[in-house]
């Protein structure tokens, strides 16, 4: 058999080009500068290719290196996920579940269910990261998430993943209550309205704002993106900004009574909510305990908002 690379030469690898130099690497592992250096050779004589040259900014990849990081990636969340998931079955240790999700979940049934949930698994840490399934499939695919709720993403392919979970939901445009627009009947009555839009370059949102401005943005359409539902609550609240979102927002309790459906005669695309994970990284009990939980409360909610 072929000489492998040691575990600890693929984490002075990723962490290079994590930090872009070697001092800082070696710093950062608490390592010599040329106990690092010579790591690195070792790894390069084992592979018999060049992974890193310098640059004018830094270490870079090569070619071959850029080809090797995504392996490493793999291998290492894969090994990581593997000794978490023996630690809890042997209960050795606590659990880490790091998952995504999209805005709905997280603005909704989210932070109750992983406090309730915490509050029964204390020595779990569980890591939570928002975001569209176009912004985060990678690091799905590299296995840095459990799992993934949220909207489905039409360009993306769904073969290497799992899908635990799919429905239809309806989605609608929302405004505080008494703002101006709120008795819009058409989406000609909304021009120069002010849009809060998710930051998101490809997917469902993106298609939403083709659908609302078919003819391209006017000068007079103000639109903000971003990924805060903190600051699109208060846009939205407090500087009359409209934005789309499913109709399940408006059963929300704490503020149901704030916002409203602006009644426009045109129907908007539905969204398709999904819950996956990929298929060759096997869940550990944790984090598929936490999956089923998130999948039951946030599929009842997108249920209810569907009737």
């Amino acid at each position: 058999m072929k000489e492998l690379p040691k575990i600890n030469q693929l984490r002075d690898f990723q962490a290079i080009i994590y930090y872009g130099n070697i001092r800082t690497a070696a710093q950062a592992l608490f390592k010599t500068q040329p106990a690092m250096t010579k790591s690195i050779q070792e790894l390069e004589r084992i592979l018999g290719v060049t992974l890193l040259s310098r640059g004018p900014q830094g270490m870079v990849l090569t070619k071959m290196g850029r080809v090797f990081e995504h392996r490493v990636n793999t291998l290492l969340n894969d090994l990581e996920r593997a000794v978490d998931e023996l630690h809890q079955l042997s209960e050795q240790s606590q659990g880490n579940v790091i998952f995504g999700c999209s805005h709905l979940p997280a603005f909704s049934v989210l932070p109750s269910l992983v406090n309730n949930f915490q509050e029964n698994n204390p020595t779990s840490n569980i890591t939570i990261i928002e975001g569209q399934l176009c912004e985060l499939v990678s690091s799905l695919r590299l296995g840095r998430l459990d799992f993934f709720i949220g909207i489905a993403s039409p360009e993306i392919s769904m073969s290497e993943f799992h899908v635990e979970q799919s429905v239809s939901t309806e989605f609608c445009i929302i405004a505080r209550k008494d703002h101006p627009l709120s008795h819009c009947r058409s989406l000609s009555e909304l021009q120069g309205a002010k849009w809060y839009f998710p930051s998101t370059r490809t997917g469902y949102y993106k298609e939403l704002e083709k659908f609302i401005f078919p003819s391209g943005r006017k000068s007079k359409d103000y639109v903000i993106y971003g990924d805060s539902m903190s600051i699109g609550e208060q846009l939205v609240l407090n500087e009359d900004y409209i934005f789309i979102g499913p109709k399940a927002i408006l059963d929300i309790s704490y503020i149901k009574d704030l916002i409203t459906m602006i009644p426009i005669k045109e129907k908007l695309p539905d969204a398709v909510y999904i819950l996956l994970h990929r298929q060759q990284q096997g869940l550990t009990p944790l984090a598929k305990k936490l999956m089923d939980e998130v999948n039951q409360a946030c599929f009842k909610l997108l249920h209810n908002g569907k009737q």
